[in-house]
């Protein structure tokens, strides 16, 4: 091993400054004198690594908080995450928004700074399923007689160039059905649109991808969990630029109607998934494909069943349309 177990995907970790100065070290001095301890002992094994909290989670953050210098042309960006009463756009609702304005390069495709952070209860009206309380530790008592502004919505939303959700295709149709007004703004998914798996990543959620790039954070808080998609993509600078250029393009919503039960697999192999008719388009089986795929999926779909292409709906999406409700 190369005896330095710290990842070049913190770059934020630990402090610069000289351990070896009889001066009063201040906390920067005292971490950097703790690295070098922990290397020695972690060069000597390889059966331990080490995990940073992010720093953007810790409380006191100060704001604006930067990750670089400006470039100049910074604009607007919003990371976003609701906590609900469940999984069912029908009879759940939102109990906790979550929303973190932050500013990026367009040129250098990179984080800047987080500029402001709101958190925001909605009683729901109903007692809180004991599960979402154990999973959020959101309670009756905390969201009780609590409504979300829609004025404060309004203003952190209203000039953002993206709107960026780690599950986007639930977090958006979630967030229309409370909030109206905001159709036409530009979503993004950072589970479906960045290409995890060429840099290396095989479990894609937000807690899989942060462990693996050295980080921790207490999840299932929609501001907390905002702030670590931000940190997420401000280590891996690679995937934000994978993420912008997804956004920018167009896609195909498949949606293959009539497969038969013995297709299921296969289709969810292919990374399809279920839609059960509730709300919109009669049960079929849907996933979101680049435009250039669409040969290939026909051809996929014609092998799978009889007549599956003709059968399937193509519809094109561009930013603005994406992850809405089927």
């Amino acid at each position: 091993m190369n005896g330095d177990l710290f990842f070049l995907r913190q770059p934020d970790l630990f402090g610069t400054a000289d351990s070896g100065s009889s001066v009063k070290k201040e906390p920067a001095d005292e971490i950097q004198s703790l690295r070098k301890r922990l290397n020695k002992l972690l060069a000597k094994t390889d059966d331990f690594r080490l995990l940073e909290r992010i720093p953007v989670t810790r409380s006191g953050l100060s704001l604006p908080y930067r990750f670089r210098n400006a470039t100049g042309d910074e604009i607007s960006i919003v990371f976003l995450d609701t906590e609900t009463t469940g999984l069912s756009l029908d009879t759940d609702v939102i109990i906790e928004l979550g929303l973190v304005r932050a500013s990026f390069s367009p040129s250098k495709k990179q984080l800047v700074s987080i500029d402001r952070i709101a958190s925001a209860y909605e009683d729901p009206g109903m007692p809180i399923p004991p599960f979402i309380t154990e999973l959020t530790g959101i309670t009756d008592e905390k969201v009780s007689g609590q409504h979300i502004d829609e004025t404060m919505v309004s203003d952190y939303l209203k000039d953002a160039f993206l709107i960026v959700a780690h599950n986007a295709s639930f977090d958006r149709p979630f967030f229309e059905k409370r909030f109206k007004g905001f159709e036409e703004k530009k979503w993004a998914c950072s589970l479906a649109g960045i290409d995890w798996r060429r840099f290396g990543f095989k479990n894609l959620k937000l807690e899989d991808l942060l462990l693996k790039s050295g980080y921790f954070y207490e999840a299932h808080r929609a501001s907390i969990d905002c702030l670590a998609l931000a940190w997420l993509l401000h280590v891996q600078n690679h995937a934000f630029a994978d993420l912008l250029a997804q956004a920018g393009k167009k896609t195909v919503t498949v949606r293959a109607f009539g497969a038969p039960f013995e297709a299921k697999d296969a289709l969810k192999t292919r990374g399809y998934r279920w839609h059960d008719g509730t709300t919109g388009p009669n049960r079929h089986w849907w996933k979101e494909i680049a435009e250039e795929e669409v040969a290939d999926e026909k051809n996929f779909l014609d092998d799978l069943y009889p007549h599956g292409s003709d059968r399937a709906g193509f519809s094109v999406k561009t930013a603005a349309e994406r992850f809405k409700s089927p």
